[in-house]
């Protein structure tokens, strides 16, 4: 991250990985955003037919948003 920095100014977003809220977390402390495109997708793989699929995906990303946010506001 701090080389990439010294190169740019642009925001920068990290996304590999990112599964649960501590690794959220981990990464919102040096990055300026996470992403977790590929842990939303698998779930919508495993409830495609779930008719609460909404309900599961907010479980699945509500505790990353607050792991998140919680480090922006203390460390930023």
């Amino acid at each position: 991250m701090e080389k990439i920095r010294r190169y740019s100014a642009l925001p920068i977003a990290v996304g590999f990985g990112i599964s649960n809220p501590e690794q959220a977390a981990q990464v919102a402390a040096l990055a300026d955003a996470v992403v977790v495109g590929s842990a939303i997708v698998r779930r919508i793989g495993e409830l495609a037919n779930d008719s609460d699929i909404i309900s599961h995906l907010r479980e699945l990303v509500q505790p990353m948003v607050e792991a998140v946010k919680s480090i922006k506001k203390s460390s930023r």
